[in-house]
């Protein structure tokens, strides 16, 4: 049970990367909500829009799932974002530089399917790898 419970956690950023957006609806439940850090909380429609504007400036983006552990109904996923910065993110012009990131995500499941999504990646890491930030 464990390991297909750690197959979802895998199955959904690659489904991500594959649609360059997402998450995937058939891989969540209809309430899903994702909690990105300090943003608001957002529905489905949200963190597929949220996705998308990241897959538009980092088009070659993928994820490497690092590791995976799950225990009941909650999955952590431990993975990095790889890519090129070649359009437009957040207001932050194209600077062609490559980024490598590392985020974890604890995701919630119901019935096998992913219901709450809490996230947190390195964006400081991430804003001196563009040169936004000194570092």
């Amino acid at each position: 049970m464990s390991d297909e419970r750690g197959e979802i956690g895998r199955m959904f950023f690659a489904a991500q990367d594959r649609l360059r957006g997402g998450p995937a609806p058939e891989l969540c439940t209809p309430d899903y909500r994702a909690h990105l850090g300090g943003n608001p909380a957002m529905g489905l429609a949200g963190h597929q829009g949220f996705a998308q504007a990241f897959y538009a400036a980092f088009p070659d983006m993928r994820h490497e799932v690092v590791d995976v552990f799950a225990a009941g109904d909650k999955v952590a996923v431990r993975f990095a974002i790889h890519g090129r910065h070649t359009g437009a993110f957040f207001g932050i012009p194209a600077t062609e530089r490559e980024i490598h990131v590392h985020g974890n995500v604890l995701l919630h499941l119901r019935d096998g399917r992913v219901r709450e999504l809490f996230g947190v990646f390195d964006e400081a890491g991430m804003l001196r790898q563009l040169g936004v930030l000194p570092g």
